[in-house]
């Protein structure tokens, strides 16, 4: 077997071990996805530059991208996807922190300020806000889409429980700002279908 089989093989392991279309992976190298199934095929190889930016995206080296297929290849969507979860659940517990020091500080400083407890309110939409954006950068576009959708109605959420805690504002008619979240969460899952289809 030579380097550009091995390379053809090994492209198409490595990238279905992450979970990603060919179009997905064209994205995180900028490249067209012609350009990757024509490399899946053996029918061309990417450039050094190219190769070697593959090589650091599936946490492998270029040696191993063009060797002999091994039966089983380095756990690389295990590991990326804990060191990942871990990045994400750091930044998000950092907002909580970022509330509760607020929090602290605010009944410490001004005892006498009602609802300080909305911070942490704020922080589920904050929260939210971290993760859209690492699922965004890693194409996750299943989480992107809850992520999104949980965004939305926390959102709405927030406002509603500000209003009527430190605005002091309630009418019956409060309860329609939830209608606002119904067309977003359409919007929101057109836009999942949408990324479906366009990856396929």
């Amino acid at each position: 077997m030579d380097i550009k089989e091995n390379l053809a093989i090994n492209i198409a392991k490595f990238r279905k071990n992450l979970n990603l279309t060919q179009a997905e992976l064209a994205e995180k190298l900028n490249y067209s996805d012609k350009a990757v199934s024509k490399w899946e095929r053996g029918e061309s190889v990417p450039d050094l530059v190219v190769l070697k930016q593959m090589a650091d995206f599936f946490g492998v080296t270029i040696d191993t991208l063009i060797s002999t297929p091994q039966k089983e290849l380095p756990k690389t969507k295990r590991h990326l996807s804990t060191k990942r979860a871990i990045i994400a659940l750091c930044s998000t517990a950092l907002v909580w922190l970022v509330a509760t020091c607020f929090f602290a500080f605010i009944n410490i400083i001004f005892p006498n300020i009602d609802n300080t407890w909305l911070a942490f309110i704020l922080a589920v939409p904050i929260s939210l806000i971290v993760l859209l954006v690492f699922t965004s950068i890693w194409g996750k576009n299943l989480w992107n889409s809850i992520f999104t959708s949980l965004l939305v109605w926390s959102t709405i959420a927030s406002i509603y429980l500000i209003l009527i805690f430190w605005g002091g504002i309630y009418t019956n008619a409060l309860w329609m700002l939830f209608l606002l979240g119904v067309p977003l969460q359409i919007l929101t899952l057109f836009w999942f279908f949408y990324k479906k289809l366009k990856n396929k």
